[in-house]
């Protein structure tokens, strides 16, 4: 299905300068945070379920902002989730959730919503290096032939938090981004 909102909620990001924003939904008696982010290719849209027992799920939005209406691998999970608060039983069909979706998604960015480094952290649970270190800290340049540069979890975690220029510094330098608990508001190119 095609997310027109997805689409003007970019072109408005565009205009503000800002690659990812961060939001709240609800589709029936669920709620969701959500961050639609266009540091990756395809862009990814994360949806995490609010409550006791949150659960992600992580959508790609293809060339023209087109979402599968298959929900490989977490298909049950989303019914459970749509389910809590209401009759049980409910029944998903995806193309319906994903134009409710879309009749949900705020078309207009806000630099309010451009998430912090630990807000993505927290959205965005197929992060997995340091998950308790979400600020930049420093590069580790890697000199050996036996290491060729940061590995992929480091890699990911470089792009989501400190945007493409970052990962494409990384790997031409072999250097990994190392992380901190503490903001010690320093950017990653300060002293490159």
């Amino acid at each position: 299905m095609k997310m027109t909102a997805l689409q003007a909620l970019h072109r408005s990001m565009m205009k503000i300068g800002t690659d990812m924003q961060q939001f709240q939904i609800n589709t029936g008696s669920a709620s969701f945070d959500c961050l639609f982010s266009v540091r990756e290719a395809p862009f990814i849209l994360a949806l995490t379920s609010r409550g006791s027992a949150p659960k992600f799920f992580k959508f790609e939005v293809q060339n023209g902002y087109w979402i599968r209406p298959y929900f490989e691998g977490f298909f049950y999970d989303l019914v459970d989730v749509l389910s809590s608060g209401a009759q049980s039983g409910v029944r998903l069909n995806p193309k319906d959730f994903l134009e409710q979706l879309n009749n949900s998604i705020p078309t207009q960015a806000k630099p309010q919503s451009t998430p912090s480094p630990k807000q993505i952290i927290t959205l965005r649970p197929d992060i997995t290096e340091d998950r308790d270190r979400p600020y930049f800290d420093t590069w580790i340049y890697w000199k050996s032939a036996d290491r060729q540069g940061p590995r992929e979890e480091n890699r990911h975690k470089t792009l989501m938090i400190l945007g493409k220029s970052a990962l494409e510094y990384s790997i031409a330098m072999k250097a990994s981004s190392k992380w901190s608990a503490v903001d010690l508001d320093k950017s990653w190119d300060d002293n490159i």
